[in-house]
């Protein structure tokens, strides 16, 4: 079976980047397998910003859903999106749409 592109998976489940949403609502195993693709393609800029908004929101408000579902690998990611989570109010912004959307999809 082949995968969706992890980062319409993450956009379809709240990431705030610019793509369109595909209308298909990805479960919380699915987010974390293209989180932890979306993390090893090495995104910069503006897309490691949103991922790393995105993986904070769901941290912090679903903290349960995500320990089981990213289970060993949760520090690393926790550690990689605190490096790449650069500027305060682009961060609070995009984790509040993070936020917003994650609450659609857990």
């Amino acid at each position: 079976m082949h995968m969706r592109d992890p980062w319409q998976i993450l956009r379809d489940g709240g990431v705030p980047l610019a793509l369109p949403v595909s209308g298909t609502r990805p479960g919380a195993a699915e987010l974390a397998t293209a989180t932890r693709s979306a993390i090893t393609s090495r995104p910069a800029g503006r897309d490691a910003e949103a991922l790393a908004a995105f993986v904070f929101a769901w941290h912090h408000h679903w903290p349960d859903s995500f320990a089981t579902e990213l289970g060993g690998d949760a520090t690393e990611i926790i550690a990689w999106a605190t490096r790449h989570a650069c500027d305060d109010g682009r961060y609070l912004k995009l984790r509040r749409i993070a936020l917003e959307n994650l609450s659609r999809v857990l």
